[in-house]
């Protein structure tokens, strides 16, 4: 009996490492700081030949059940940011038929686009989770090929603290909005 023991705690401490070691497809810094908040990379995909994402928490939080998080994904193809931003919006218009609470706008600054939206989870006509996400996209040359590069901050908030929480939103836009554009993330690839 002790020895079956033994092998599940093995087996359990390995699949616990092996689900804590993330893949970093390229470097764009491990903490990110951005708004005064560090965040640390917890996951990473590669699902398309040319599509690269990671996303950073900051310490304490989970994928599950967040409130903060600073995604990077990289596509390497010849579409525009305004394309990419178009696409979004079109996405989000979609959803408005479903989602009352969606809402968005978007900004740009010498071919760079900011768009932050607004999107909400519900049930039996209660709102479960409300999140606003701030998109930065722009288009960058990485090891001499066209890629479109989105950073984007996504706040979530659940339950009795969605209210605060929306009310919140005008106050943090601009410190958002300057966050993004001060970044200046450039993604490196390791050399093959």
């Amino acid at each position: 009996m002790k020895a079956i023991i033994s092998i599940i705690i093995s087996l359990l401490s390995c699949l616990s490492l092996s689900a804590q070691s993330v893949t970093e497809y390229f470097n764009v810094g491990n903490p990110i700081n951005y708004c005064g908040t560090e965040y640390s990379l917890v996951w990473s995909a590669h699902p398309q030949e040319n599509y690269f994402i990671q996303e950073y928490l900051p310490k304490g939080e989970t994928l599950e059940h967040y409130n903060q998080m600073f995604t990077v994904s990289i596509i390497f193809w010849d579409r525009t940011p305004l394309e990419a931003v178009q696409a979004k919006i079109a996405e989000l218009e979609e959803r408005k038929k479903t989602d009352p609470i969606t809402n968005y706008m978007a900004a740009e600054n010498n071919g760079e686009y900011i768009l932050e939206f607004l999107v909400g989870d519900s049930s039996n006509g209660k709102m479960n989770i409300v999140e606003v996400d701030v998109h930065y996209y722009r288009q960058m040359t990485i090891n001499g090929k066209k890629a479109s590069v989105l950073c984007f901050y996504s706040g979530r908030a659940y339950g009795d603290d969605i209210l605060p929480f929306i009310k919140s939103i005008p106050e943090k836009r601009s410190a958002w909005y300057e966050g993004m554009s001060n970044l200046k993330i450039i993604p490196k690839f390791p050399k093959k």
